[in-house]
């Protein structure tokens, strides 16, 4: 009867330790399921040459996103004197160039003796009503003619980009150039420009790079007055803008 007893006894030990060893071994495939890397929602996935699958590192940087083909290839030209062509003729004008060396359609909503206060003024009529892909905004010469503070030819610009984006154009800035007894304001409007164009991913057109030299006299062959493009001035310009804009 004890030795039955004991048989039992070894038995119901050896189903506890079964058990055990049963319990430990269900733990640890849990436990190595927890440890399994997740996967990231909406992974890009590529497949190589080799068949195998890969997939992308979801914290990598992703590239901006290819700009979408203009529909509406019609341009605005919007500023002052040096748009205009002043002290030339319309046609020779570098919006006019453009329009003839990309084949587009280019209005030139240039005038002299204009601000950026004046170009706000009359950007609904000149530009939104034209219904142009995009706008050139070229201001400055102008407002520093006038003395007028920074902070006045930033709230101008400002508003005539957000004015063309809420109405589907797309705004380029052309930036400042230097204009005898402006240095200072000329200084000011231009490094302001060229920030917020680049924080905002706004194209720019740098005339000065075609029309001044390094101490931001413009070229002699290039002006009669030292002052204003001439012809010459102006194709240049339009050869430079016929570049960025194409």
């Amino acid at each position: 009867m004890r030795i039955y007893r004991f048989q039992i006894r070894i038995i119901q030990i050896s189903v506890v330790l079964t058990a055990i060893i049963l319990a430990v071994a269900m733990v640890n495939v849990w436990q190595s399921g927890l440890e399994t890397k997740p996967v990231a929602n909406n992974p890009t996935q590529t497949t190589p040459n080799n068949g195998n699958t890969e997939v992308e590192d979801p914290t990598a940087a992703n590239p901006e996103p290819a700009e979408e083909p203009l529909t509406n290839t019609r341009i605005v030209c919007l500023g002052d004197s040096f748009t205009v062509g002043y002290p030339g003729k319309v046609e020779d004008s570098w919006p006019a160039y453009v329009a003839q060396t990309l084949e587009i359609e280019v209005i030139n909503a240039g005038k002299t003796y204009q601000n950026s206060e004046d170009l706000l003024a009359r950007f609904d009529a000149d530009v939104i009503a034209k219904d142009p892909g995009r706008v050139v905004i070229f201001a400055g010469v102008g407002d520093a003619l006038r003395g007028k503070p920074l902070e006045e030819f930033q709230k101008n610009v400002i508003a005539m980009i957000e004015k063309a984006q809420a109405n589907h154009i797309k705004p380029i800035l052309a930036l400042t150039l230097p204009f005898p007894g402006t240095d200072e304001l000329y200084k000011a409007y231009r490094e302001w420009e060229e920030a917020y164009a680049a924080e905002n991913k706004i194209t720019v057109l740098d005339f000065k790079t075609v029309l001044f030299d390094s101490d931001n006299k413009i070229l002699d062959r290039y002006s009669d007055d030292g002052k204003y493009p001439n012809k010459d001035g102006y194709k240049a310009m339009g050869e430079y803008a016929s570049m960025i804009l194409k």
